[in-house]
């Protein structure tokens, strides 16, 4: 019984979790943030998602912006599986491949500008892989 109560609270608390997730520690002033928000929750309802991911990679000096942000989705099946296969082979060309399949908006260069793909972007993808959490239940 004790079980079954604390599988339905962590149900329930999955099913409030935001449908938006900020991927790294970036530190981001909060009118900033407000508009990133506004920003996915939009593109959530045009593309008809469950769920976006924020990538907020900082600026270096000599870069063009202070925040670079990219604006993901989980991969398809066909992508995923693309990814899987690509992976046993080149970890860098895969996540590559993968970022370009599920870049959605923002700022192209995270994906295209090498520098800033594997030193930011790259790092924050496997957030956007993670399974669920899932039981097996045998009887």
């Amino acid at each position: 019984m004790a079980k079954e109560k604390k599988n339905a609270e962590a149900v329930a608390e999955s099913q409030a979790a935001p449908a938006i997730e900020l991927a790294g520690n970036v530190n981001v002033p909060l009118e900033i943030r407000e508009e990133i928000v506004k920003k996915a929750e939009a593109l959530k309802a045009e593309h008809k998602l469950r769920k976006i991911f924020i990538v907020i990679v900082e600026g270096e000096e000599g870069d063009e912006k202070p925040l670079y942000i990219g604006y993901l989705r989980r991969p398809s099946l066909m992508h995923f599986s693309q990814y899987m296969n690509f992976v046993q082979k080149d970890v860098v060309q895969a996540n590559k491949m993968l970022a370009t399949n599920v870049f959605l908006a923002g700022d192209r260069e995270l994906v295209d500008d090498d520098e800033l793909f594997l030193y930011g972007t790259m790092g924050q993808l496997s957030q956007i892989i993670d399974s669920r959490n899932a039981d097996m239940v045998k009887k």
